[in-house]
């Protein structure tokens, strides 16, 4: 569980590259149109696009952040690495990228195909919101590449996974220690899923069915990525997150 450090490094060092990374994937934000939550709030409506699309980057900026300070004060304690900062191995076989972007791939393949067979239970209001966001496809495949496969990996590996598995590790006890691991993957899961739901409150009216949605197909990869992340490294969550946004993008176009 506590694995030692390949190369013992300073916290400056475990967390600006990984916050580098981070910012990257804010960064992406800005090329998504402003959520219907703002442009429907007065004060913000009257701002220019360029200063709504800030607006929407603000908390996840924020919170990006705050998982790069947590991260590099916790994950290394737990036994939770990352070659950015510093506490992977410098090398290790091709078979660990490769297996991650397999995982990645096999994410993306069965949550397209859970939300084509479950379609009808998802109401018209969502499928007309997919409709409205047909011609914007390219910057949402960018958004998910840089946002989700950097940033959301800083915020709910990083950051939250990293603190679930040092608290329950002190409450469950070292002898405990898959299990604390265990239960840190399943909880940042179920955290990452919830963590949809504003943004898509701010677009569609959520029902029962949509929330089922936004927790299961969420959570399917979040459980994914943070396996990678305790067996391998952060980097390799991010390789897994970033494929499945592709493999995604390749279903919607080839299938339909």
């Amino acid at each position: 569980m506590n694995r030692p450090d390949p190369a013992p490094s300073t916290w400056s060092r475990r967390a600006l590259p990984v916050l580098a990374a981070g910012l990257l994937g804010v960064a992406a934000l800005l090329l998504q149109p402003p959520a219907a939550l703002l442009a429907a709030t007065p004060e913000l409506a009257t701002l220019p696009p360029w200063a709504q699309r800030a607006m929407l980057a603000l908390n996840p900026l924020l919170l990006v952040l705050a998982a790069s300070a947590v991260g590099a004060t916790l994950a290394h304690r737990v036994g939770l690495r990352s070659h950015l900062a510093g506490t992977a191995p410098a090398r290790e076989p091709l078979g660990v990228w490769t297996t991650s972007v397999g995982w990645g791939l096999l994410v993306g393949i069965a949550v397209h195909g859970l939300d084509r067979l479950l379609a009808p239970a998802w109401g018209e209001g969502w499928h007309a919101l997919v409709q409205a966001q047909a011609g914007t496809a390219g910057s949402r495949l960018v958004v998910g590449l840089l946002y989700g496969g950097l940033a959301e990996e800083v915020i709910a590996r990083w950051g939250a996974m990293s603190l679930l598995a040092w608290g329950l590790l002190r409450a469950l006890g070292p002898a405990r220690a898959r299990l604390a691991l265990g239960l840190a993957v399943a909880l940042s899961a179920l955290a990452f899923g919830a963590a949809h739901l504003p943004a898509l409150a701010a677009l569609v009216e959520l029902d029962a069915a949509l929330v089922a949605r936004t927790l299961l197909l969420n959570g399917l990869g979040a459980v994914v990525y943070g396996w990678l992340f305790c067996r391998h490294h952060l980097e390799a969550a991010m390789a897994a997150h970033a494929t499945t946004h592709l493999a995604l993008a390749a279903l919607l176009v080839g299938l339909g």
